[in-house]
Parts: C-alpha cells; sequence; structure tokens
C-alpha cells in the first residue's frame, strides 16, 4: 500500500492541513502532533510531508529519533534515511592536540541543509539538545504519546507543552494488534487477563517456571524497580558465565549519562570491547571501550564511575566518586533494563515484569509504556 491509497479520517485530516499550514506560516518553527499508539502518528506526518513537499517544493526532510533503536524501527518501517538526532546534528572531529574523536555541533550536519526536520519518539530530548537543534532554525514536527511515562530530570524539552494537535482515533489497521489491545486495557487502567495468547503475545503470571522466559537470548527484558534489576542482570550474567562486579568483555551496557561530546545519550545501548583500570580522586574507576549501536566506531577512553555496575552486589549502597559528576561517563549492566531506561526505545520482543504497582498515580501510563516498547512480540508477566 502506498500514500496514495490511504484516506485519512476527518480527524487525520484536519490534522494533515494543520501541519502543512504551520509549514507555510512564518515565526513559529515547531510543531507537537500528540496520540496515543496506533492512532497512526506516522502516517498522518508522510501524508502531510507529501503535500508540504508538492506545495512548498520542500525537498530535504530529515528524520530523527532518540535512541538508535527507535531509529531501527523507523527505517524498518520504510525511512530509510531515519537517524539518530546526535548523528543528524552533531559531526565527529579529532581534536588536533589530543587527537580524541569529540562529536560537536556543526553547521556543515545533515539538519543545517534540512527542509523540515521530523522528530519521532522524543520524550527523552532535553533543554541541552533541544536547544542545539533549535540552534540550525529549522522547521520541526515532533510526535510523541503523552501516554507515556513523564520524562524525568527535566527531559520532554518538546513535549511538556499543550500539543498543536491531539489524535484519539485508533487507526483501523491497528486496532487488530494484540500489543496495542493489551496496551489500551493498561491505559485505561483495566485489568490485562491473565491466560491471555494471541499471535504469540502472551500475559502470564510470574512464577518459578514462567520465569525462564526472561532469560531468552530473543527478548529484551523490561522492569520498573533497580532491586529487580539487580537480581535478573545478575543470573543472566550468571547463565553467560560472567562472574564477579567487573564488566567483562562482550557484555550488554547502557549508557545512563549524556556525554554529548563523545556521541553517548542516556538509554543507549552497547556492548563492552574493553575494559581496565584508572584513577579518579584516589578512587577506583573504569576506562572503558564500547561499541554503541548507533555509533558507526567504538567510543574509546570513557573514564566511567563504577557505581551503577557496583550497586548490583551492594543492594544500591554504592556511591559515586566524589567532585567528578561532570566529566565521569556512566554505564550499567544491560541485559534487563528499567521501563524509564527503555523510553525512546523499541525492540522486535520484549518481556515485561510487571512492577507497575509501585508506580502508584502513574502505574497505568508505566504499563502502557512497557507494552509499547515491544514491536511485535510480547510476552508480560503479572505479579501474582
Amino acid at each position: 500500500m502506498t500514500m496514495s491509497d490511504i484516506t485519512p479520517t476527518d480527524e487525520q485530516a484536519k490534522a494533515i492541513k494543520a501541519i502543512v499550514d504551520w509549514y507555510g506560516e512564518k515565526g513559529r518553527n515547531e510543531f507537537y502532533l500528540a496520540g496515543y499508539a496506533g492512532v497512526g502518528k506516522s502516517t498522518i506526518a508522510a501524508l502531510a510531508i507529501e503535500e508540504i513537499k508538492e506545495r512548498h517544493n520542500a525537498k530535504n526532510i530529515r528524520t530523527a529519533a532518540y535512541t538508535g533503536k527507535a531509529a531501527s524501527v523507523l527505517r524498518k518501517k520504510g525511512n530509510e534515511s531515519a537517524q539518530t538526532i546526535h548523528s543528524l546534528i552533531y559531526l565527529p572531529t579529532v581534536d588536533k592536540k589530543t587527537k580524541e574523536l569529540k562529536f560537536v555541533l556543526s553547521e556543515a550536519s545533515a539538519a543545517a541543509d534540512a527542509d523540515l526536520i521530523v522528530l519521532d519518539e522524543c520524550s527523552m530530548i532535553d533543554d541541552r539538545l533541544a536547544d542545539d537543534l533549535r540552534s540550525f532554525g529549522k522547521k520541526i514536527l515532533v510526535m510523541g504519546d503523552p501516554g507515556q511515562l513523564p520524562p524525568v530530570n527535566g527531559q520532554g524539552a518538546f513535549t511538556r507543552d499543550v500539543p498543536d494537535v491531539f489524535l484519539h482515533e485508533i487507526h483501523r489497521q491497528a486496532a487488530d494488534s494484540p500489543i496495542l489491545e493489551l496496551a489500551t486495557l493498561a491505559r485505561k487502567g483495566e485489568r490485562l487477563p491473565v491466560g491471555y495468547s494471541k499471535n504469540g503475545i502472551e500475559v502470564r503470571l510470574l512464577t518459578k517456571e514462567t520465569q525462564e522466559l526472561i532469560y531468552r537470548q530473543d527478548t529484551q527484558p523490561i522492569c520498573g524497580l533497580n532491586r529487580v534489576r539487580w537480581v535478573y542482570n545478575k543470573r543472566l550474567r550468571a547463565r553467560l558465565g560472567h562472574g564477579g562486579q567487573r564488566p567483562l568483555p562482550g557484555e550488554k551496557l547502557i549508557c545512563c549519562k549524556n556525554n554529548h561530546k563523545e556521541g553517548i545519550f542516556n538509554g543507549g545501548i552497547g556492548r563492552l570491547v574493553s575494559v581496565s583500570d584508572s584513577q579518579a580522586r584516589g578512587r577506583d574507576v573504569y576506562s572503558l571501550s564500547v561499541a554503541m549501536e548507533d555509533l558507526p566506531s567504538n567510543v574509546e577512553d570513557l573514564l566511567t564511575d563504577p557505581v551503577h555496575f557496583n550497586n548490583h552486589f551492594t543492594e544500591g549502597k554504592s556511591e559515586k566518586v566524589p567532585g567528578f559528576k561532570p566529566s565521569l561517563n556512566e554505564f550499567d549492566f544491560g541485559y534487563i533494563v528499567t521501563c524509564h531506561k527503555a523510553q525512546g526505545s523499541q525492540w522486535d520482543h520484549v518481556t515485561v515484569i510487571d512492577d507497575s504497582i509501585a508506580f502508584r498515580e502513574n502505574k497505568d501510563k508505566w504499563l502502557y509504556t512497557a507494552l509499547t516498547r515491544a514491536e511485535s512480540g510480547l510476552t508480560l508477566l503479572t505479579r501474582p
């Protein structure tokens, strides 16, 4: 099916018109298109872009997402040029003195010649990244899902305002998705049926037997609580033959803090290439080389506070190296991740440990967010 075969509903047609009219306006560079999963935000944006190209002779449309996983999903859906935001606006530069590779904001980056920048899965964008995007002076179409967990630590620079258009109607084709069916029930606060099984999508009780599903190689486990994450990360490492607190080459890691110069961002996934010991303020730290999933080459010599690794063995009582908050990187074992860290990403198959009750007034948003991280396969393990 091509875009010309799609007949928009009245709500969708109004949204398309609003986007096209906005593009032709002067002085307002941002448009926020909001809607829950299944309302067709990407389809509507694509139809609007086609009309923008015809009416306003826009040729260079750049689509980007916060994480490499999200950009990969967009490419699978047909947007072959989708990329991460940092690869859109930053360029790798070698420091003449230190010979280190750094990522810097550049007028020669892909964003500089864009007629329109389209941002998807954008709730994780913080103010600094947003300011760098805005510095190019381009029109920016932002898509977001208000049903997801509220962003933390000042993030959501594009999505904390009232949307220009809020879509409510679930797209007819999407309504048949069992993932969307469960996610919609979760968003509405309704109980998800234990024993549900449809097209490989399952809801089961978390038991000694069913927890084996968490250890599969073809799934990304998601939980809500750090104490749960610590337990399963250790178990998953043990099954791979990894012992001790020290991260080992080949292990799956997750970045826990932005470092714009190095091109690494909170929530990014990578594989540890090498690790060596170093010192900072008389405390032991690691120097890591990491192959991030969304970067073309390894990121070298990342001085890293071991606090997140150590927390798995100290029940969260480890302390950060004092006085180095701005300069030390933060990584953690990434075999199982929290829902907050998973925001902005999607995986082919996700196994969710239902910790939603711990999030009180946000419990429905937590579960909805966790379920919608699954692209095609999902197992939900609920608490007895």
